[in-house]
């Protein structure tokens, strides 16, 4: 007997899909059975009952018990008895009422189960279902308050859709790669999406979700790799890497929509910050910098502000770094994987001259 997979219901016949919601009811694949037969035939005595059925009759009397006690059926006195299935919108509402209130109780009690004062940090944590790994890594999005990286097809982002939303109106700059049907895909998302205000198109890719450079997700979306797990990713050094891909992919894809968000910027995620800078100076912006990070040299934290000399950004030889004028010279900050600039940088905001 195969297991039923989370988002796999209603992959069979109608019948199938009714069985398996009346099981999903708490019926039996018996008691589904016979509840079907008395909404095809009408009232039937048990002896009917058992003979369409094939059934012992003690089997079919347990199952119309239990039917009658949970108010599935109706039983009209007589000799035979006759019985009969209520709707089954009636049925389906009783136990949606009754699904509602325990949920609200056990997700009451399961979110007041105490934790460990400070949450251990683990890697990467795997997800075995696509289903479940979508809606986890939609979940980020949540958490989301200074960037996030969005990458996916349009089946995707459409169940992101309410997420992002809400993220750019927290003010959380947004960024979303799409590999959709080319540029008619493309138009499809502008229009159901107009709050998007930076969007691109690439030729394939995966699911993925980063947000504030500290916690991502991915799921493999090519349908010729075997494996379809999910993974929630709590390692700065993984999301660099995945927030590294998206830029490699950014650069290279078709612009859809561009709009500049207001200023100050404020990123988390280092390269992007420079490629937006590089940009807005190529517009004779006159730009400051304002970034928070580590020296190289000593590791102690600092915070550097100044006047934005030049934005590096040469992808394939690997340079990406500000120049910033300071009071002490010009100082060149990188990302955290900075090794040959004096600044390791993690946060940065860049703001115009006044």
């Amino acid at each position: 007997m195969s297991e039923r997979v989370p988002g796999e219901a209603g992959g069979g016949t109608p019948r199938d899909n009714a069985i398996q919601l009346l099981k999903l009811l708490g019926l039996t694949g018996l008691e589904a059975e016979l509840y079907l037969l008395l909404l095809e035939k009408g009232p039937l005595s048990a002896p009917e009952i058992s003979d369409y059925l094939v059934k012992h009759r003690p089997q079919i009397h347990v199952a119309l018990t239990r039917l009658s006690s949970k108010g599935y059926i109706e039983e009209l006195g007589g000799r035979p008895k006759k019985y009969r299935a209520v709707d089954p919108q009636l049925l389906l509402n009783l136990f949606l009422k009754d699904f509602d209130s325990l949920a609200k109780k056990a997700l009451s009690y399961m979110r007041g189960l105490s934790k460990p004062s400070l949450e251990e940090k683990f890697g990467v944590w795997i997800i075995r279902e696509p289903e479940v790994a979508k809606s986890r890594i939609a979940e980020l999005l949540d958490s989301a308050t200074i960037d996030a990286l969005i990458m996916g097809d349009i089946k995707f982002l459409h169940m992101l859709s309410d997420k992002i939303e809400a993220a750019v109106e927290r003010g959380v700059r947004v960024y979303v790669l799409s590999y959709s049907l080319g540029e008619r895909g493309a138009k499809f998302i502008v229009e159901d999406m107009p709050f998007l205000k930076k969007l691109r198109v690439a030729i394939s890719g995966d699911l993925v979700v980063v947000v504030d450079s500290e916690r991502g997700g991915v799921l493999k979306a090519r349908p010729t790799l075997p494996i379809r797990h999910g993974y929630l990713i709590e390692e700065r050094t993984l999301t660099d890497y995945l927030s590294h891909d998206f830029m490699n992919r950014w650069v290279s894809s078709k612009v859809i929509v561009d709009e500049n968000y207001d200023m100050p910027l404020k990123f988390t995620f280092h390269r992007m910050a420079l490629y937006e800078t590089k940009k807005l100076l190529l517009e004779n912006k006159k730009l400051r910098l304002k970034a928070t990070g580590y020296e190289i040299d000593t590791g102690a934290r600092v915070e550097v502000s100044g006047r934005i000399v030049d934005a590096v950004l040469d992808l394939p030889a690997g340079y990406a770094h500000f120049k910033v004028e300071t009071d002490s010279g010009v100082i060149r900050v990188g990302g955290l994987d900075a090794i040959v600039e004096e600044i390791a940088g993690e946060y940065f905001e860049i703001y115009e001259e006044s």
